[in-house]
């Protein structure tokens, strides 16, 4: 196994001189404030058993967890890509494989209900795509995890394992053509340390003597492109170095952040035909003329859009979007949330910036956009009368075209499959808004959905049988007086005749 382990300090900080001390088997490191990436390289031979059945039959798999709470607002250097909270799959099968491993895993590991790629999956472009808001997914994935790869005896690795439930997001990639498992955990916040004031207290050692391990202390260098992302520090190999050398890199980079910020939230009253309201903090400027301002929403049950709605041109510019990219997923317009198996939809819509940015040295107001919404009827509840709906915020960022990304391979820190980038040319850099955080921990908007309880139902069920009855009595006697007022005339005319 191969292990790297970045640390990115902060701008124009250094670290005191026994921040780290590298000797000839470990690296210690000592009250270091920085943001933490570790990467993990597992060859397909050394993977347990079971992890073996799930990736091999999958041509292409890349599972991604984020934590929804970790924003580093001005960070801008290799970590800007962003994703909606929760966990992402993005799953391409070998040849004709149906892919059940991977639907059995995430039943029993995730607590994820999966019968079949078929039914909870959704088409992707040539993959299939499943998405969870659910934040506790990868705490409920670590810990029979661990149990299971590391045994009863291993507690460094499962220590080691469990370590990942603190990281702003996890990353698992593999593909049949290297046939290597990656697993990336970044703690991206210059306070997500492992000491209660946020910095970092680590002895970190290869736990094997076949293990690599990998270490660079980076902060940013001076970049002379806008496109491309200098770092400078120190690097070694702990075991095989007697001290950490200098280095200055520069390569040309996909993702990249931007100070601006935006917040969500649903516009009240909600109804059951909900808004999110998405306000943005441009200042008045974007990164080059000819970018685009986009926002990435994933919408899972029980919210859906109405396709037909998001093709009314009119109606989405005056909710700040000037079209509508994709919608892909689950749109059934009547259908109720018990007869949904997929996941959801996702949407990928271009704002309609350029008016905002003609009138905003006038006035300097945040930006407004509304992607209008539906509920789908919830199943009743014995106990409850409603339900909380749980939205994720989406990612907003601005797509421009270069002319260098076919230099974009040299990024060691880049990241690929991320659900959006798909729908854009392969020569785009993608320059993202940071979620601004105010009375709330995570990024997502909730609204509480009423259901039918099912006591209140059963009354209802046998007050509405009893009026019935009534009423088919009332009925009834209504028919049956009628019938006797008309005989007893005849009877009367009869009797005068004898």
């Amino acid at each position: 196994m191969k292990q790297r382990i970045t640390f990115i300090l902060p701008p124009k900080e250094n670290p005191a001189d026994d921040a780290f001390r590298l000797t000839k088997d470990s690296l210690e490191i000592k009250d270091l404030t920085a943001i933490r990436e570790d990467r993990f390289t597992v060859g397909f031979q050394e993977l347990p058993q079971f992890l073996k059945d799930v990736v091999k039959q999958t041509h292409e798999l890349y599972i991604r967890f984020d934590n929804g709470k970790d924003y580093a607002d001005k960070r801008s250097g290799p970590f800007a890509s962003r994703l909606p909270l929760g966990v992402h799959i993005f799953a391409v099968p070998l040849r004709e494989s149906k892919m059940g491993n991977l639907c059995s895993f995430l039943s029993k590991y995730a607590d994820i209900p999966c019968n079949s790629i078929e039914e909870s999956f959704t088409k992707h472009k040539r993959s299939k795509q499943f998405y969870s808001p659910d934040p506790a997914v990868l705490s409920r994935v670590l810990k029979p995890l661990a149990n299971k790869v590391c045994g009863p005896a291993k507690k460094a690795c499962k220590e080691k394992l469990m370590e990942l439930e603190t990281a702003s997001s996890v990353d698992v990639k593999y593909d049949v053509v290297s046939q290597v498992l990656e697993v990336n955990a970044l703690w991206n916040s210059y306070s997500g340390g492992n000491r209660q004031d946020g910095h970092w207290d680590l002895l970190i050692k290869p736990n094997t003597p076949g293990d690599r391990v990998e270490i660079g202390i980076l902060t940013d260098g001076d970049s002379a492109q806008r496109e491309e992302i200098s770092l400078q520090g120190q690097v070694g190999v702990v075991g095989q170095d007697d001290k950490l050398k200098p280095t200055l890199i520069t390569f040309p980079a996909r993702h990249h952040g931007r100070s601006n910020i935006y917040m969500a939230g649903f516009n009240q009253p909600t109804g059951l035909h909900p808004k999110l309201e998405v306000t943005l903090a441009l200042g008045g400027s974007s990164p080059a003329e000819e970018c685009t301002l986009n926002a990435y929403f994933t919408v899972p049950q029980p919210f859906f859009v109405d396709p037909y709605q998001l093709e009314d041109v009119k109606l989405m510019q005056s909710y700040g979007i000037k079209k509508v990219r994709v919608v892909e997923g689950e749109t059934d317009l009547e259908a109720p949330a018990w007869a949904m198996t997929k996941w959801g939809a996702l949407v990928l819509a271009e704002l309609d910036v350029k008016e905002y940015m003609k009138r905003w040295a006038e006035d300097p107001a945040p930006m407004e956009i509304t992607l209008p919404l539906h509920l789908r009827y919830l199943p009743t509840h014995p106990e409850k009368w409603k339900e909380t709906a749980t939205l994720p915020w989406p990612t907003v960022f601005w797509a421009c075209h270069s002319e260098d990304w076919s230099k974009m391979t040299t990024n060691p820190f880049d990241r690929r499959m991320l659900g959006y980038e798909d729908y854009f040319p392969e020569q785009t850099f993608f320059y993202h808004l940071t979620p601004k955080l105010i009375n709330t921990t995570l990024s997502q908007s909730s609204l509480e959905v009423p259901i039918l309880n099912s006591v209140d139902a059963q009354l209802i069920e046998w007050g509405t049988m009893g009026i019935i009855v009534v009423g088919f009595v009332w009925v009834f006697g209504k028919i049956v007086f009628s019938l006797l007022g008309a005989y007893a005339p005849n009877v009367e005319e009869h009797k005068k005749k004898e």
